[in-house]
């Protein structure tokens, strides 16, 4: 357990990197066209495209600030993440504004602690962390984004924390994250490795406890303002805040929530579909926590549903049960890794082979494309050749592996019962004169954006809508014809 004194010098150090102030800048707005996160904000820049902007000017609302009633009518378009917000001077101004207010700084107060720094501690317990270095390089990376992504690669590489300790895994976990930053495609990430920097500066010294006094970049952590410096967020695929909205929201994400509820003791229906008694089931349970009971389930409610830390596919993003990890399974513990494979994981034929659910729902999706295959849960040889042929078919490389690709073309083909049933297929998305518009057109943006294309959300389909879906269907391996069909929707996860 940390003290009170070694939980601000955690916050300071990362306070440092995000504002360029220990104690945090309240008033500090940001937009870099290159930021994946868009418009960030306050304390510890909490970002528009993340969906926490939305929730902190909400909660600050709710809470009768000065300027509430000026920001409120921004919520609409906080909530729907509108990237015109990035530009727009009156509100950069009103938050600024807004800094000063007293209810302000208290709001982000509460609010940082509940969606940053809680869920630090329980990832921590997760990993089973207890130094207090070790739990400041964890909260950068919640603020910084992409922690699971980069943890899994070193639990994969390297071990879990309680088999190489904590310093070693800790040093690891820098090492690799610097890598990671200095050579992104997202160019503004690169300037970014002067945080691992500071934390190896640290580690090398040997002050995993945080003992006082220390310097980060040069400056004593008691000093009032450190050394400008770039901020940019490294959430390449934030995960999407569930609340209710039509039409209703739907996945494995949402299926995930309604399993923590019901271990949770609140009676909810496990169908997958984000609709009234789920956004119920939600208020109760947050009320019972003593949370804002609003029905959104932002990073606070999912840690406290326990389910942040069931580790997050590097690079899937599909809500089909094919694309993502079983939700109703339970997270294995670090020190003993499951025998089946994730549903997401690489299949292929090994020996022994491998067994588990992942395999069978393949193998009924296969069954479902008109493949003949016994579901039985084990990748054999008959389940190799059904993958090549199906790969065939669709015009993939038949190497009889079940990658990313194979498993998205897998996924359109298979109608997911967690996906509301509606009169007619969605439309397919391509360039035409005149443009097409709405909000799939909208939807599909947002997704590409997520997927890290640079690329607005006005709901038009037009060239540059184009020229960003061809990009995105050649790094997945898809055919780059710019039509958004089944597959392509498929691995954007709409």
């Amino acid at each position: 357990m940390l003290s009170e004194l070694q939980k601000q010098a955690a916050k300071a150090i990362v306070n440092s990197f995000e504002t360029g102030s220990l104690r945090g800048d309240y008033s500090n707005v940001t937009s870099i066209p290159s930021d994946p996160g868009g418009l960030t904000y306050g304390r510890s820049q909490t970002t528009l495209n993340s969906g926490n902007l939305y929730l902190l000017i909400a909660a600050y609302a709710d809470a009768a600030g000065e300027f509430s009633e000026e920001l409120r009518p921004y919520l609409p378009r906080l909530e729907r993440q509108d990237s015109r917000l990035n530009r727009d001077r009156r509100l950069r101004r009103l938050l600024e504004e807004a800094g000063e207010d007293p209810v302000m700084q208290d709001t982000q107060d509460r609010f940082f602690d509940s969606v940053y720094w809680q869920p630090t501690q329980k990832s921590a317990d997760y990993i089973g962390a207890q130094t207090a270095l070790g739990l400041a390089i964890i909260y950068d990376s919640r603020i910084h984004g992409s922690w699971h992504m980069l943890r899994d690669r070193i639990n994969r590489n390297h071990g879990p924390l309680n088999r190489i300790s904590e310093a070693t895994w800790m040093r690891r976990y820098v090492e690799t994250r610097r890598s990671w930053l200095a050579n992104h495609r997202i160019r503004i990430l690169n300037k970014t490795v002067y945080r691992m920097d500071a934390f190896n500066k640290l580690i090398n010294e040997g002050n995993w406890e945080l003992e006082l006094p220390f310097t980060v970049r040069g400056l004593r952590v008691d000093t009032d303002v450190l050394a400008p410096t770039v901020r940019s967020s490294a959430e390449i695929a934030p995960t999407r805040v569930l609340r209710l909205h039509i039409p209703y929201l739907s996945g494995a994400d949402v299926r995930a929530v309604q399993a923590a509820l019901q271990q949770a003791g609140v009676q909810v229906d496990l169908d997958g579909i984000y609709g009234q008694d789920t956004a119920k089931a939600v208020e109760e349970f947050q009320r019972q926590q003593g949370m804002y009971p609003d029905g959104i389930v932002g990073p606070a409610t999912r840690a406290a549903l326990g389910i942040d830390e069931a580790g997050k596919e590097e690079t899937s993003t599909s809500t089909s049960p094919l694309m993502a990890e079983s939700p109703t399974t339970a997270p294995e513990s670090p020190t003993a890794p499951s025998p089946e494979p994730a549903a997401a994981a690489v299949l292929k034929l090994t020996e022994p082979p491998q067994r588990g659910d992942a395999v069978r729902l393949i193998q009924e999706a296969l069954q479902q494309a008109g493949f003949p295959v016994e579901a039985d849960g084990v990748f054999g040889a008959g389940t190799a050749e059904a993958v090549r042929l199906f790969q065939q078919k669709r015009g993939l490389t038949a190497d009889g592996i079940v990658g990313s690709t194979t498993r998205a073309a897998l996924a359109a083909m298979r109608s997911s019962p967690a996906t509301p049933k509606t009169s007619q297929s969605p439309r397919a998305l391509r360039l035409t004169n005149p443009p097409q518009r709405g909000n799939d057109v909208r939807l599909l943006q947002a997704a590409l954006r997520t997927a890290g294309e640079r690329l607005g959300t006005d709901g038009v389909f037009g060239a540059a809508t184009d020229r960003a879906v061809k990009e995105f269907q050649q790094r997945q391996g898809l055919l780059p014809d710019g039509v958004v069909g089944a597959s392509t929707r498929a691995a954007l996860g709409l």
